[in-house]
């Protein structure tokens, strides 16, 4: 079993990470940074292929982006996520990234509108447990509060942490019971 993390927009792969030790604790970590600049059909693609060449996918954790993704490959792939700080509608909340820029490795990426425009919104009907900072300086964490009780979708709002969230460890037990959960009752 193993658990797929996807990074954000403009992130990368690391070879050590924080987040990747803490998931650890509760079952392998195989990272993966999609080509957002791609559009979602291509990063949908990309998610599914990375999938085929794992041993089996147990849930999918990402932060920012890599959380909005996870709501929909989640559902393709049939296990339990969490989306951490996601985007509820990255065709809008990308577009203050058109362009060309620079990624957080220090890489230039290249936005276009064409590629933003084709994410749809953050998929309510998957199996997900949101988590929210109420001090991430990217995603306001209100509108995604009220998306998920809307919806009746489980979500941690924490008074800790910013977008990125590089410390997850207080929230692991919670990942662990919300994916023991969701595979139980997929039986």
């Amino acid at each position: 079993m193993t658990i797929l993390y996807l990074h954000g927009f403009a992130s990368a792969v690391k070879t050590q990470n924080k987040k990747y030790d803490e998931l650890a604790k509760i079952s392998p970590v195989s990272p993966f940074a999609p080509d957002y600049c791609q559009g979602f059909a291509a990063v949908m693609h990309s998610c599914l292929e990375f999938v085929q060449s794992l041993p089996q996918v147990s849930a999918v954790v990402g932060t920012s982006m890599g959380g909005y993704t996870a709501s929909h490959l989640a559902e393709c792939v049939g296990v339990p996520f969490v989306a951490i700080n996601p985007p509820l509608s990255p065709s809008q909340s990308l577009q203050k990234y058109l362009g060309i820029h620079q990624s957080y490795d220090g890489s230039e990426y290249n936005l276009g509108i064409e590629q933003v425009h084709s994410y749809p919104d953050y998929n309510p009907s998957a199996a997900g447990l949101i988590v929210v900072s109420q001090f991430d300086e990217l995603v306001a964490p209100q509108p995604t509060q009220a998306f998920a009780k809307q919806h009746g979708l489980p979500i941690i709002s924490c008074a800790y942490g910013d977008h990125r969230f590089e410390d997850i460890s207080a929230l692991i037990p919670a990942f662990q019971q919300h994916i023991q959960t969701v595979t139980q009752s997929a039986r």
